[in-house]
């Protein structure tokens, strides 16, 4: 849960910062509307232009570092980060609640344990930005339609990406987001058709010790 919390949340934090900055700002508490708007006081820039700059900046800093050897990679994206994000706020450039949301949203795009997929997070946020920007949270929406239409659309091994929610296989729900205890679930996926319905259940092994006979 905390993998698919953190998937969500590096995909929509900047497009929604965008929507509710430029479109929504009604919705915002007025205590925190209170700090947004004294924190993007000075900022000369847009809230999508702003969001843009500190994305590509954190881009470039990804890039940088992995073309670097290890320590000094590390070193450089750490420093680099800090450093840039300090003078960007001294300089009017950003607002430092931006900078702590798009770091966040850099974050947790490493929680994913496949690194194409967190390629793919990286690649799939401006595009959503750029809906977020021009419709607001209908352009998220459009954006969560469009990337919900062409998952359901991809196979894996033959398989629909989707399984088991589209098409819904509910038998088969209690090996998707949260699954279930091994004793509990007997039977393998059925939309795998095995040749065993059954899951191979190794028996225990009895342990030796000092005082068993040979």
């Amino acid at each position: 849960m905390i993998r698919i919390f953190g998937v969500i949340f590096s995909l929509f934090a900047s497009s929604f910062y965008v929507a509710l900055m430029t479109y929504h700002y009604e919705v915002i508490p007025k205590e925190l509307l209170g700090r947004l708007i004294y924190s993007r006081e000075n900022v000369p820039f847009a809230p999508f232009l702003e969001v843009l700059f500190l994305e590509i900046t954190v881009e470039f800093l990804r890039e940088a570092g992995a073309r670097l050897p290890s320590r000094i990679g590390q070193s450089l994206g750490i420093v680099g980060g800090v450093i840039l994000g300090q003078a960007a706020v001294e300089a009017s450039l950003t607002s430092n609640i931006l900078i702590i949301i798009v770091s966040l949203s850099a974050l947790t795009s490493f929680v994913t344990p496949i690194y194409k997929m967190s390629n793919a997070i990286r690649f799939l946020r401006f595009p959503i930005i750029l809906l977020a920007a021009a419709w607001g949270s209908l352009g998220i929406a459009m954006g969560v339609c469009f990337l919900l239409v062409h998952l359901s659309r991809l196979r894996s091994l033959g398989y629909p990406y989707t399984v088991p929610f589209f098409p819904v296989r509910a038998k088969d729900l209690k090996d998707s987001l949260v699954r279930s205890s091994y004793s509990v679930t007997g039977s393998r996926p059925s939309y795998l058709k095995p040749s065993s319905k059954l899951r191979y259940k190794p028996k225990p092994e009895r342990r030796s010790n000092d005082f068993d006979e040979e």
